[in-house]
């Protein structure tokens, strides 16, 4: 009796410690627009700020760094929000990312290169990748969530 009270225990914690690997996956709803936001208007100011010189240039450059900045302000908000510090190795971690972030590269690649094909500029060629790269992350964080919280439902 005591074993198997024992094993029911251990078979608990086990169901608690997946929930609470998967809950500290999740990432918020505003995450997504957030992050497409800190891609896109850096390229956007960028382009603004091509042909301006002095200045402009200064800005872009802020702006630009505000933009990571603002990444990696929200990974580690994410982070910090779950309050569950269970973490991935770095390999499983990769593994997860790897393959949305190949598409993501390769489609922003692909409208770079389409835009340039068919007589954009460079600036809108930028644009035009950056907002594919931005939509495609808010994408993934929108799958990624769906899957998580499906995965939670069944988990019980």
């Amino acid at each position: 009796m005591n074993a198997d009270l024992a094993a029911e225990a251990l078979q608990g914690i086990e169901v608690s410690r997946e929930r609470a690997r998967l809950t500290a996956g999740l990432t918020p709803t505003w995450y997504g627009p957030v992050a497409a936001v800190a891609l896109i208007v850096p390229s956007l100011v960028d382009a603004w700020a091509q042909g301006r010189g002095g200045w402009a240039v200064l800005l872009s450059l802020l702006v630009a760094f505000a933009g990571l900045g603002v990444l990696v302000a929200l990974v580690n908000a994410v982070r910090r929000r779950s309050g569950v510090m269970v973490t991935l190795p770095w390999s499983a971690r990769l593994r997860r990312a790897g393959l949305p972030l190949l598409i993501l590269l390769v489609a922003g690649g692909a409208t770079y290169g389409l835009c340039r094909q068919f007589g954009a500029d460079q600036a809108v060629g930028r644009i035009a990748a950056f907002a594919v790269l931005g939509l495609g992350a808010w994408a993934v964080f929108i799958a990624r969530n769906a899957s998580i919280r499906q995965k939670l439902q069944v988990a019980g």
